[in-house]
């Protein structure tokens, strides 16, 4: 690992493991006992010699979402932002620039150290909120709600001033559709997540949608006796 790369890693992984997050390579993951988890990735791109470039993926896990997508298997090894059913790339810069960057670059200390803190502040700030959400639904549709609300006002604060104002939108992306899908799986709504996945492109035996259905299913059965 690169000198500049291997002093980033150890400055925020100070803060993360003291969060409860485990390293594996370049990924830091945290779970709660139920399966529901946090992974924060380091994912290195194309930089010039002596340069080391990368970006800094984070997302939210759901447990019974990571069911479809490892199945038996343990993902506590393997899990990543792209999992995820919340996703943000951290951008680079700060607020008072005008065209923001997701890409970090570091060719000195003093480089890695500027990353490191861009990436600790921005975890001093989010981290509790990303944990409020694991396993529940309704923490999540509140959020949701929140982002959806604050996406609205930057989008009417850009169309009044005809320009983009960085830290303004809401971090981070978040799969509404899956969320909802799942939460009422696990409630045993058969019907709810039949009508919420109807419109899905994909439905097929081993889709995202069938997946639900099964999980729905599997529940109305246990909730039965």
């Amino acid at each position: 690992m690169n000198a500049c790369l291997r002093r980033f890693v150890e400055l925020i992984e100070v803060d993360l493991a003291a969060a409860g997050f485990i390293r594996r390579g370049p990924v830091f993951r945290l779970f709660d006992p139920e399966g529901n988890g946090i992974a924060l990735d380091i994912q290195r791109t194309t930089a010039l010699r002596g340069e080391v470039e990368f970006f800094v993926n984070v997302g939210v896990l759901l447990a019974s979402h990571l069911r479809y997508y490892f199945g038996e298997k343990d993902p506590h090894r393997d899990a990543m932002p792209h999992h995820s059913v919340w996703r943000h790339r951290l951008v680079a810069t700060d607020d008072t620039v005008e065209l923001s960057d997701h890409r970090f670059s570091l060719s000195a200390e003093a480089d890695a150290e500027r990353a490191a803190t861009i990436v600790r502040t921005w975890l001093a700030k989010n981290l509790p909120r990303m944990k409020s959400w694991l396993g529940d639904f309704d923490a999540m549709f509140a959020a949701i709600e929140e982002d959806r609300e604050r996406s609205s006002r930057a989008r009417a604060e850009q169309l009044a001033s005809g320009q983009w104002k960085a830290g303004r939108w809401p971090d981070g992306h978040w799969s509404a559709g899956v969320i909802r899908a799942y939460a009422h799986a696990e409630r045993g709504d058969v019907d709810a997540v039949t009508a919420e996945t109807a419109g899905w492109h994909d439905s097929g035996p081993d889709s995202l949608a069938a997946d639900a259905l099964a999980v729905a299913n599997q529940r109305l059965t246990e909730r039965q006796g």
